[in-house]
C-alpha cells in the first residue's frame, strides 16, 4: 500500500490520529525515528492539524541496547503493546533471540484504577449493586495489571473470592490500537519489502484474535473449568474454583488462592514444603498437559504459580492457553523426542513430516549444523545441560535455514523452558531432563504402538487411496483432452534419466502394492479374528473376504513382478 493509498484510507482512522501521533512519538523518543519515517508512520501521523510529533529522542534511552529500548517502548505504549511484545517473545522464528530474551522481561504492573470506576464496571456487568453481590469487597486491589486488577471479596454464604475486573475503557483502547497496528503493518509491508516474508499484516491479525480471547473473561472461565477436569486425578495440583453466577465477559469471580508464590522461598521454608516435590510436580504438569491433554498453560511465568500450605501446586491466570489436536501432539512429540535423544535424522524427518522443508532448504547443511549442536551438548552430563538454552540453539539454527517453525512448537518450547527455570530456582540441583526424557520417550513409544493411533493411520492411508482412485480417471481424461487440443507439450528426456525414473516408479509401485497387501491382511485379521464362528453371509464377513482377496491379489501381483524382473 503506497503512502497516497494510506492517506486516502485515513478518514477511517481519523478518530485515532492522536493515538497514532503518540505511537510515532514514542518511536522517535526511543531512538527509532528512522523506522517511523521509512515505514510511512511518521508521514501519516503528521497528517491533519497539529502536525508535530509528540516525542523527542531521549539521551538516556539512547545509551541502552536496541532490545531494551523496544521493551521500554512496549511498556510505555500500554496493554496492547505489552501483549504484542509478550507474543513476540514466543516467536524466535520471527524475532532475534536477543530480543526474545529481553521481551520476556516485560513488566505489566500499572497504577490501580480508582475504586469508583471499578465499582461501576462490576455493577454494570452483574446488574446489581456491589453490596447486593458481595458481603465484603476490599477497595484496595491485591494485583493491578494493564488488562485488569484483582480485588479480595466475600460472597453471600462466606466463600472468599478474588474478583478480576477489566480496566474501564480497555475495549476502546484495544480496538483503536489494533486498527492502528493493522495500518502500521500494511505501511511496513508497502515501504520495507524485506519484511514481507514475515507477513506483518497476517501476524497482526493473529495477534488480534489472541488478544480478544485473552480479554474475554468468559473464555478464561471456560479454560479454568476445562483444565480442572483434565487434571482432576493429579493429587499434587489444585485448580481454583469459579463462580459463573458472579462472572461475565469483563468480571471473573474465582476462588481466592491462600498460598505463596512459587518464588517465595521464605514462606515455603516456613511451611516445610518439599521444594523438590514442587519442582517435579510443576514440570510433570506442564509436560502432561501438553502431550497427554493437548491443553496447556501458555503463560507459565513465576507469578502464575502458587504453592498451598499442604504442598500442592496451584495455577492462576488462564487467559492464554495453548490447544493441540492429537495429530499435532504426535508430530511435536516426535520432534522433541528427536531433540532429547540427539537423533539428527529423526529431527530432519520431523521437519519434512511437518511440511517445514521445501526445495529451497539446504537439507545437508541443516543436518550438519544440527548434528554439531547435538554433539556439543552430548558431551555434557545431565546436571550441566540447560534444556532451555539447548532448545533455543536448535531453534536459531533452524531459522537460519529459513525453516519456519510452527508457532505452537515455539509456545511449547517456551512453556517447558520457563517451567525448567522455575524448578531450578526452587531446587538448584533439580535436573528436569532426568524426568522429561524418559517420560517423553515412554509416551512416544506408547503413542506409536497405540492401536487407536495405528488404526487412524490405516484409515488415512485407505482414505488417500480412495481419493486417488476417485479422482484419477477424471484427471487422466483431462490430460488426454488437453493433449488432443494441443494444450500440452511433450518433452523428450535423456534415455538414462528415463530409465532411472522408471526404476524409481517401479519401486514406488511395488511399495504401494506391498503396503496395500499388508493393510488388507491387517484389517482382515482385525475384522475377522476367528473364522470358525463367522456367518459368511453377514456384511462384516463379506467385507473381510474382500480384504483378504485384495491382499491375495496385490501380494500375487507383487511376487509376479519380482519374478519377472528378477530384481527389486
Amino acid at each position: 500500500m503506497s503512502a497516497i493509498t494510506g492517506l486516502l484510507r485515513l478518514p477511517r482512522y481519523a478518530r485515532n490520529l492522536r493515538r497514532l501521533r503518540e505511537i510515532a512519538g514514542v518511536l522517535v523518543g526511543h531512538g527509532f525515528g528512522h523506522l517511523s519515517e521509512r515505514s510511512g508512520i511518521a508521514r501519516l501521523a503528521r497528517f491533519g492539524p497539529g502536525r508535530r510529533l509528540l516525542g523527542e529522542p531521549d539521551e538516556q534511552i539512547a545509551l541502552l541496547t536496541w532490545e531494551e529500548r523496544i521493551r521500554l517502548m512496549c511498556e510505555s505504549l500500554g496493554p496492547t503493546f505489552v501483549k504484542l511484545g509478550q507474543m513476540a517473545a514466543t516467536r524466535p522464528d520471527l524475532v532475534p533471540m536477543s530480543l526474545v530474551l529481553e521481551l520476556r522481561k516485560l513488566q505489566d504492573d500499572v497504577p490501580a484504577v480508582p475504586f469508583d470506576l471499578v465499582r461501576a464496571v462490576i455493577e454494570a456487568e452483574l446488574g446489581q449493586s456491589l453490596a447486593e453481590a458481595f458481603e465484603y469487597f476490599d477497595e484496595t486491589p491485591i494485583a493491578a495489571a494493564s488488562i485488569a486488577q484483582v480485588h479480595r471479596a466475600r460472597l453471600p454464604g462466606g466463600a472468599e473470592v478474588a474478583v478480576k475486573v477489566q480496566r474501564p475503557g480497555l475495549d476502546e483502547r484495544i480496538r483503536t490500537d489494533l486498527e492502528l497496528l493493522q495500518l502500521i503493518a500494511e505501511q511496513v509491508e508497502a515501504n520495507a519489502p524485506e519484511t514481507r516474508q514475515f507477513r506483518p499484516a497476517a501476524a497482526v491479525e493473529e495477534f488480534a484474535r489472541s488478544l480478544r480471547r485473552e480479554t474475554d473473561f468468559a473464555n478464561e472461565l471456560r479454560n479454568i473449568e476445562r483444565f480442572r477436569k483434565l487434571v482432576a486425578g493429579n493429587p499434587l495440583v489444585h485448580v481454583l474454583a469459579t463462580y459463573p453466577a458472579f462472572s461475565t465477559r469483563r468480571v471473573l469471580t474465582m476462588e481466592l488462592i491462600k498460598g505463596a508464590k512459587v518464588t517465595d522461598k521464605a514462606k515455603l521454608t516456613e511451611w516445610q514444603v518439599d521444594n523438590r516435590q514442587i519442582a517435579d510436580a510443576g514440570v510433570a504438569l506442564v509436560i502432561e498437559s501438553i502431550f497427554e491433554h493437548g491443553f496447556f498453560h501458555a503463560d507459565p511465568h513465576p507469578g502464575n504459580f502458587f504453592v498451598l500450605p499442604d504442598g500442592r501446586l496451584a495455577l492462576i491466570d488462564f487467559g492464554m492457553m495453548g490447544s493441540l489436536d492429537r495429530d499435532r501432539i504426535d508430530d511435536l512429540l516426535g520432534f522433541l523426542v528427536a531433540i532429547l535423544l540427539g537423533d539428527t535424522e529423526m529431527m530432519v524427518t520431523q521437519f519434512v513430516d511437518l511440511g517445514l522443508i521445501d526445495d529451497t532448504v539446504d537439507v545437508r547443511g541443516l543436518r550438519n549444523e544440527i548434528h554439531e549442536i547435538l554433539q556439543s551438548y552430548g558431551d555434557l552430563n545431565l546436571a550441566q545441560l540447560d534444556i532451555a538454552v539447548f532448545i533455543q540453539d536448535v531453534f536459531e539454527s533452524v531459522v537460519r535455514y529459513n525453516v519456519q517453525m510452527p508457532a505452537d512448537l515455539l509456545l511449547i518450547g517456551k512453556s517447558i523452558s520457563t517451567m525448567e527455570g522455575i524448578a531450578q530456582e526452587l531446587h538448584p540441583d533439580f535436573n528436569p531432563l532426568e524426568s522429561i526424557r524418559p517420560y517423553l520417550v515412554r509416551l512416544y513409544v506408547r503413542r506409536v504402538l497405540d492401536p487407536v493411533t495405528y488404526s487412524r493411520r490405516i484409515y488415512r492411508i485407505l482414505h488417500d487411496y480412495f481419493g486417488l482412485f476417485k479422482t484419477l480417471p477424471g484427471e487422466i481424461r483431462g490430460v488426454l483432452r488437453r493433449l488432443k487440443l494441443g494444450e500440452l507439450q511433450l518433452n523428450l528426456h535423456d534415455v538414462d534419466a528415463e530409465r532411472q525414473a522408471m526404476q524409481r516408479e517401479r519401486l514406488v509401485n511395488r511399495a504401494l502394492m506391498a503396503g496395500m497387501s499388508l493393510v488388507s491382511w491387517t484389517l482382515f485379521t482385525v475384522t475377522l479374528p476367528d473364522a470358525s464362528r463367522v456367518d459368511w453371509t453377514e456384511p462384516a464377513a463379506i467385507w473381510a473376504s474382500l480384504l483378504a482377496l485384495n491382499g491375495v491379489v496385490t501380494g500375487a501381483l507383487l511376487l509376479w513382478s519380482l519374478a519377472r524382473s528378477r530384481e527389486l
